[in-house]
């Protein structure tokens, strides 16, 4: 059977969904908590409590995945580039690496693809994090 979704031939496609889906399960527990304090139930209040910290660290497993696989479709490029950018506002030393590599593998496929230049995604994305691991020869082919 052949498919045209990324969802199912893309893995960063579906680490990216994977991501959508956990931060927004991640979002309904944060607004079950706060219904859980004004009802004064501890109890379940620790129980969300534990249910949202397991959601952010699958999440950021998920990023992680994300960083280490090759994108094979736009959709894929396109949510390593929101999650470099997610990674660049938290700050940490370590997102900042993982963000380097997720702009990076983006820019290298859509270099490749003939979406873009290197030049251009760093000029959108201001900075040069794609640099790193984007070979100057590939780039010059996309010229």
């Amino acid at each position: 059977m052949d498919t045209q979704h990324p969802i199912d031939f893309c893995p960063a496609a579906a680490c990216g969904l994977a991501i959508a889906r956990l931060e927004a399960a991640t979002d309904l527990v944060e607004r079950l908590r706060a219904e859980a304090q004004l009802a004064r139930s501890p109890a379940l209040l620790r129980r969300l409590e534990t249910i949202g910290e397991d959601l952010m660290l699958a999440a950021d497993d998920a990023r992680t995945r994300l960083s280490e696989v090759e994108p094979v479709s736009a959709a894929g490029a396109i949510a390593q580039l929101l999650a470099a950018i997610r990674d660049i506002r938290a700050g940490d030393d370590m997102e900042k690496v993982r963000a380097r590599d997720l702009e990076a593998r983006a820019v290298r496929f859509l270099v490749v693809a003939g979406f873009s230049t290197a030049a251009i995604c760093r000029q959108l994305s201001h900075s040069n994090l794609g640099r790193r691991t984007v070979s100057p020869r590939t780039a010059s082919h996309a010229i």
